[in-house]
């Protein structure tokens, strides 16, 4: 088996991949599909539009978006938390953010 492509995806994207391959999977793979139907905050299309969407609206990188749209924070605080001390965001943008993920968030 050789590496196609490298990217960080939610787990909602996880867990469609190995829904679609679920008669071939091993002992660790079934453990993995069960951790996803346990933790998938949206569906595998919705958590693909939100973390586009976090990452043009947002201007965050990939990686930060798809930990956001794993955890769906739902408050600024618990937003920062993913920022860190390196990233300077500013108290609008991280606003917007939220409001991006609230939207997504009401529609699970």
């Amino acid at each position: 088996m050789s590496v196609v492509e490298k990217k960080e995806i939610t787990v909602a994207e996880a867990k469609a991949l190995l829904e679609a391959k679920a008669e071939e999977l091993d002992p660790l793979q079934r453990r993995v599909l069960d951790y996803t139907v346990r933790f998938a905050k949206t569906g595998s299309a919705d958590s693909d539009k939100l973390v586009s969407e976090l990452m043009e609206k947002g201007g965050i990188d990939r990686q930060l978006a798809v930990q956001l749209a794993n955890c769906m924070p739902g408050s600024i605080a618990e937003i920062r938390t993913f920022l860190g001390r390196q990233r300077i965001i500013s108290e609008e943008a991280v606003g917007s953010i939220l409001t991006i993920i609230k939207k997504y968030r009401a529609t699970q």
